[in-house]
């Protein structure tokens, strides 16, 4: 059984800081393109970074993307940014260097999901309704007494042996 609950117009999410966005409801055909943009970005990075190392370039202070740690973490970043420009349409309370209200643009989205806990709990909560509605579906129904008496017995004899009385064994 599947709850089809998935926002179909545009909705707040308050994010830490005072950060509110304002985004367009998920698809599963944007979620799966961040995704994939995400892992194939980060592979061709670590590709680039492999190239500049073998060339003798100075690459100090760049993270080693041939751990695959490291390039899982990139991977989830961009897939971040590629989820938040895909969604945020406004939002409240993002400053420029001006210190004014900062206009929504590629990098500006890009710029706040770099920093951990803004693209954290952005993944989490715009992902949360489509990732409860996949869960939801992937459960059984449950019985009617909540427990598996509802299912067919299978093994007569083992019911009929473990429910007749027993008789003490004399020693």
């Amino acid at each position: 059984m599947i709850r089809l609950t998935i926002p179909k117009e545009p909705y707040w999410i308050d994010l830490p800081h005072g950060v509110r966005v304002f985004v367009r409801p998920l698809t599963t055909a944007v979620y799966e393109a961040a995704r994939a943009r995400g892992w194939r970005m980060a592979r061709a990075i670590a590709a680039e970074h492999a190239d500049l190392k073998a060339a003798g370039a100075d690459i100090t202070g760049l993270p080693d993307l041939s751990d695959e740690d490291a390039l899982a973490g990139l991977s989830q970043m961009l897939f971040a940014q590629g989820l938040a420009r895909s969604a945020i349409t406004k939002w409240e309370g993002v400053l420029g260097a001006d210190d004014q209200a900062a206009e929504i643009s590629d990098a500006a989205i890009a710029e706040l999901m770099q920093l951990p806990r803004m693209a954290e709990s952005f993944v989490v909560q715009y992902t949360e309704t489509h990732e409860a509605v996949i869960a939801e579906g992937n459960v059984s129904r449950p019985a009617p007494n909540g427990t598996s008496a509802a299912g067919r017995t299978t093994a007569e004899a083992a019911v009929e042996t473990a429910t007749a009385p027993t008789t003490p064994t004399p020693p």
